[in-house]
């Protein structure tokens, strides 16, 4: 960061890897419950999808921490891949009788994560 840099700015940046740890916690029990208490095997497929994204969230914190270089463009890949991961969980989730209902579960968690995230690091100025 540069004595430039705006403190808005600097506050996102501060709150980046707060937000993936955030992130991947939220993300991460969502797919144990998926994955341990789901009767049907789709159902525990998508939660292990979402352990893997929840995982990809706690590799983002650890590259956005402070001074790290390229944090921001770290942590929108992370948001892209996260968006892509969640949204994959979400098609293996609909195989099943309840359809649209997980879709907007499984997939809608991650990429309301993943937007927030590559929203606070747009704003970080890096």
């Amino acid at each position: 960061m540069t004595a430039t840099t705006t403190p808005p700015a600097r506050w996102a940046r501060a709150a980046l890897p707060w937000s993936w740890l955030a992130s991947a916690a939220v993300v991460g029990v969502l797919g144990y419950l998926l994955a341990a208490v789901s009767d049907w095997s789709h159902e525990r497929t998508a939660g292990g999808l979402l352990l893997g994204v929840a995982v990809l969230g706690l590799v983002a914190a650890a590259l956005t921490r402070r001074g790290t270089p390229q944090a921001r463009r770290s942590s929108l890949i992370a948001s892209a891949a996260v968006a892509a991961g969640g949204l994959a969980a979400g098609v293996v989730a609909t195989g099943g009788p309840a359809g649209a209902g997980d879709l907007g579960l499984v997939a809608g968690v991650p990429l309301v994560c993943a937007g927030v995230t590559a929203l606070l690091a747009l704003r970080a100025r890096s």
